[in-house]
């Protein structure tokens, strides 16, 4: 840390917002790093929910055990399994690649730092701020994102490839494709239902009966108001809980596309995080603010591709 440094509670303090007295750049140490990583996921309902990998690597080999149903065999002391029963047991694993940063940049204008001169949480609020930002974009990107373009003008949804582009992209994940059929009178509701009921058909037998669904939050408005309509289940208007499909849990997301449904185990969705975490604090004269950056460098993938199913609207 260099000699001059000051912290945020410092500089509201002495009102030092001279550039040379805030000026901070490099990377977190391994402990804040880790620290910041964590605040990212610890309040987030989907990223509690999945595999996160906070490492310190920038490319890591996960490994992970997938069974089937049926190992069991016959113990003859002696004697090996055959390439039969050997070829029902695969390790496999995801590589994560978090060689790209992505940057947040936050700025603090003269006004707050003035107002906030005597609020004692301000730091901590502006700390909150910063990771409850990243952590809504990351699980966003993790939906959108198509690409992953190194270049520093890539639009949002080309900084990673998120989990539709990887499970769309991969060999091994179940595909379908569905029409609703509009001119026979399907509304969307119905489709919606056949969707639901195709994910569960073509998923891997293994976690058909564990997975969650996702979909977009309009598809899965149009089915919950069907159920209450056709269905008289008025009850799914007023709960506010998320629903079911036959015994799945349905998890509507911002950033899924309407006609997309998505099936898997979530603790099958990995989301890395290297704790290599780059900060950068300046003054602006142009904008008359103290600002923050902040570069992270995630990644979005699955354990298991076999166990993804997902279905698009044709």
């Amino acid at each position: 840390m260099p000699e001059n440094y000051l912290d945020l509670s410092e500089i509201l303090k002495s009102g030092a917002v001279t550039a040379a007295d805030v000026a901070l750049n490099g990377e977190l140490t391994p402990k804040q790093g880790r620290a910041f990583a964590n605040a990212i996921v610890d309040d987030s309902g989907l990223l509690k929910n999945i595999t996160v990998d906070i490492t310190k690597k920038l490319l890591k080999d996960r490994s992970a055990l997938s069974t089937s149903k049926g190992m069991l065999v016959r113990h003859v002391a002696g004697k090996a399994l055959s390439d039969a029963q050997l070829k029902k047991l695969g390790v496999v694993g995801a590589r994560l690649n978090m060689t790209n940063g992505v940057t947040l940049q936050i700025n603090i204008t003269d006004e707050a730092l003035d107002d906030n001169q005597d609020n004692p949480n301000f730091e901590k609020e502006q700390f909150e701020a910063a990771t409850t930002a990243f952590r809504n974009d990351l699980v966003y990107l993790g939906w959108v994102g198509i690409d992953d373009n190194p270049l520093d003008a890539a639009p949002f949804n080309e900084l990673a490839k998120g989990w539709l582009t990887v499970a769309a992209e991969a060999t091994d994940t179940k595909k379908a494709t569905l029409t609703q059929d509009t001119a026979g009178g399907e509304k969307r509701g119905q489709f919606v239902e056949r969707a639901l009921q195709k994910v569960c058909d073509i998923a891997h037998e293994d976690v058909t009966d564990d997975m969650s669904i996702f979909l977009s939050k309009k598809d899965y408005s149009a089915y919950v108001r069907m159920l209450a309509k056709d269905y008289k289940a008025l009850g799914v208007l007023k709960s506010g809980e998320m629903l079911e499909f036959e015994g799945r849990t349905l998890r509507p997301q911002k950033g899924i596309p309407d006609g997309t449904f998505f099936g898997t185990p979530e603790k099958n969705m990995v989301f890395g995080l290297s704790r290599a975490i780059d900060r950068k604090r300046w003054y602006s004269n142009e904008i008359s603010s103290l600002c923050y950056k902040f570069v992270v460098r995630p990644d979005y993938e699955f354990d298991i591709k076999k166990y993804v199913a997902i279905v698009t609207e044709a």
